[in-house]
């Protein structure tokens, strides 16, 4: 099979750029420097925009502004101006006389189109000292030269994104080339297997259409963003990963795994201790969990809620059902910070039912690797950690239930090697930073959904400003109040020391200035390069109420719990996405007391930052601010550019196109009504490409 590193399966795709004519090492240099090596690289390279050079227009009727093409010849031509540094050509056609300037020429060159000559000048009409229609800088063809298949003039010309020292004409020749060459081999089994609305063109064509639109091109097929190819690419893409997703479900479900049927005596336990009631989607989730979990398959399950909607008391739950049944239960949080945190919450739930619990975080060696080990050989029932619980050293005794924390942050190949510890052990992954639904689909597709929209303490009440740079001594003046009235208060920047590069907040720096303006009170700083022990004492300090200002990077973004905090300050708060500031003010207004948040934008944040903290200010409705940073930013802004679990599309946008998913999985559901297998050959041909594209991210089975 061919290896998944090229778009289509094609082996011609891997073929590097430097096989091309005219593409040399300096280009190879410059290309790659756009992350464009291969042939496959340089296919999904789509024009920006278009150029319709496909009619001249008669010199009477230029207007300002138009890109055109002139037809004329040559009545007058010369080095002009004041010490001939200009050069000048004029052309004539039936209906008037245009000028054409150059500022930066070789006159050798532009000499070779004496008087007579018949061209056409292509450029940007533009308005000469006199009021009369001129051309900058032109390009130039004889008339001669220029036929049916000429790259530059009787037709539409794509204009590609800029690749810094490559002329425009030097991109579009050899692009041209490439596709020629490609032509009529693309293979793509989609063709004719969805209905021509959706999928207008196979994958070749849209490609073809893409780079060389036909004579023929409307205005629709022009529009980058809206053209009938770019839809069939993005459905080619959504259509093979919403297969694969597909398959995985199904593999899943196939698969035998211990079915875990507690009578429920713990679970009842835990609930009658809780010191409030279970919100409706909360208890939708732990009877769909319970019902999942007794079945003879192992259950996958997506818990997606806002801050404070109880996704832990949830997860809890499960545990509880798991150990009842007999088997241990493993969480997986992404820090160190939040693995402790969720242990300190779980053993206040679960210590007092008497479920043993213990702590795998650091390395799998030395004395913590040995009571790591010992712990899941059969020492506790529980375990929480960090990335320490899939080393290859930890062998639990019976691992029945995998929950994985902020999935989003975790690629598929560490959910499946934790989750190979056991013997296709259950598995619950919860989404702590809020997502658009459709996002959440993507992301964990395969997945069963639970929604869980209430809190079960009510609204959570944190008044949100945003203040501009200017404006930032306002923060501090707030701040002074919150430490006079003796609460608490975090400060977040988006760096942890200083940086030539970058010109935004510190940590280090920060704290050091708070210290010196707030003498009477502790500062503390905390961040992601102080090893464990020294955060775990830093942040057990600020929970004690032994130190007032606590001065962090995102390493508090979610689990910290600190009651008596009420202000969040963050500074150069356009760094941050928008679902990432919704979890960071969700730290404050946790007690009696309502919350406060200040988001303070850097010196220079942009008219896409002031809406995006705009937005912020104006909700506290998590999946709004998740849709809103979903619009404005895309899903690899919004989530971060190295999200493990982002679908990596080239031309698919979940912002436009997720709109197009349920369709696709009517489709496919019905392909595996009619053939469960996919075995026929159409299906087959299919099946066998999603494996090829999705087979190792999403870690299916077939070998097809």
């Amino acid at each position: 099979m061919q290896a998944s590193v090229t778009p289509f399966d094609l082996p011609l795709l891997a073929t590097s750029l430097a096989a091309l004519p005219g593409v040399g090492p300096v280009t190879v240099r410059r290309l790659a420097g756009r992350e464009l090596k291969s042939w496959g690289d340089a296919l999904f390279f789509l024009p920006a925009r278009y150029q319709d050079r496909r009619t001249p227009t008669p010199i009477a009727e230029l207007s300002l502004g138009q890109l055109a093409v002139v037809q004329g010849r040559v009545v007058s031509s010369g080095v002009w101006g004041h010490k001939g540094k200009l050069y000048r050509l004029v052309l004539e056609d039936a209906t008037g006389r245009l000028g054409c300037l150059w500022f930066r020429f070789k006159r050798a060159h532009l000499e070779g189109y004496g008087v007579d000559a018949e061209l056409y000048a292509v450029g940007e009409v533009s308005q000469g000292p006199k009021g009369e229609m001129q051309l900058i800088h032109p390009e130039l063809y004889r008339v001669e030269d220029v036929g049916p298949e000429h790259p530059s003039v009787g037709r539409v010309v794509p204009v590609y994104p800029e690749v810094e020292g490559v002329a425009p004409a030097t991109l579009r020749r050899f692009m041209a080339e490439m596709m020629r060459r490609c032509d009529g081999q693309i293979p793509d089994p989609l063709a004719g297997m969805l209905p021509s609305d959706l999928y207008p063109h196979d994958a070749g064509e849209a490609l073809a259409r893409a780079h060389q639109p036909p004579h023929e091109a409307g205005p629709d097929d022009l529009d980058p963003s809206a053209a009938p190819w770019r839809g069939s690419l993005a459905v080619n893409e959504l259509m093979y990963f919403e297969l694969g997703l597909a398959l995985k479900r199904r593999t899943r479900e196939s698969a035998s795994a211990a079915p875990l049927k507690p009578e429920g005596r713990l679970l009842a336990r835990l609930l009658e201790n809780l010191p409030f009631k279970l919100t409706p989607g909360q208890q939708e989730a732990i009877a769909a969990i319970e019902k999942d979990m007794s079945r003879g398959h192992p259950m996958g399950r997506l818990l997606a809620g806002d801050v404070g909607t109880g996704k832990t008391v949830v997860a809890t739950a499960a545990m509880c059902l798991a150990v009842e049944a007999g088997a241990q239960a493993a969480l997986m949080a992404p820090t160190e910070v939040l693995a402790r945190q969720h242990l300190a919450t779980l053993s206040a739930y679960l210590e007092p039912l008497g479920v043993r619990l213990a702590l795998a975080v650091g390395g799998a060696n030395g004395n913590n690797g040995a009571a790591i080990r010992e712990a899941a050989s059969g020492g506790a029932q529980v375990l929480v950690g960090t990335h320490a619980l899939f080393s290859a050293k930890v062998e639990f005794a019976k691992l029945g239930l995998v929950i994985i924390d902020e999935q989003h942050r975790f690629g598929v190949h560490q959910r499946l090697a934790l989750a190979a510890k056991g013997t296709r052990p259950h598995m619950l992954v919860l989404s702590a930073t809020p997502i658009p639904r459709t996002l959440a689909l993507a992301l964990a597709g395969h997945l069963d959904l639970s929604d869980l929209p209430e809190r079960p303490l009510g609204p959570q009440k944190v008044a949100t400003r945003a203040l501009e740079f200017e404006h930032r001594k306002a923060a501090v003046d707030e701040l002074a109040k919150v430490l006079q009235r003796g609460e608490q208060a975090y400060v977040i920047c988006p760096l942890v020391e200083a940086s030539d590069k970058i010109e935004a907040q510190d940590a280090v720096a920060t704290a050091r200035r708070l210290d010196q303006y707030f003498p009477k009170h502790q500062v503390e700083l905390l961040h992601g390069r102080m090893d464990g022990a020294e955060q775990q004492e830093t942040l057990a300090r600020f929970r004690d109420g032994e130190s007032q200002v606590l001065v962090a990077t995102t390493v508090v973004e979610v689990g910290v719990d600190v009651p008596a905090a009420t202000l969040m300050i963050v500074l150069g708060a356009e760094r941050f996405g928008l679902s990432q500031l919704h979890q960071l003010r969700g730290r404050v207004g946790r007690g009696a007391k309502p919350g406060a948040c200040l988001l303070v934008a850097g010196p220079n944040p942009g008219e896409l930052s002031a809406r995006r903290l705009a937005v912020l200010a104006s909700t506290s409705d998590g999946a709004e601010i998740a849709e809103a940073d979903l619009y404005l930013r895309g899903p690899g802004e919004a989530l971060g550019e190295k999200q493990s679990g982002l679908p990596p599309f080239r031309v698919a946008r979940w912002e436009i196109d997720a709109e197009l998913v349920p369709r696709l999985r009517e489709i496919i559901a019905g392909w595996l009504k009619d053939d469960p297998e996919m075995k026929g050959k159409k299906l087959a041909a299919v099946r066998k490409e999603a494996v090829r594209r999705w087979g190792r991210r999403l870690g299916l089975v077939e070998a097809g």
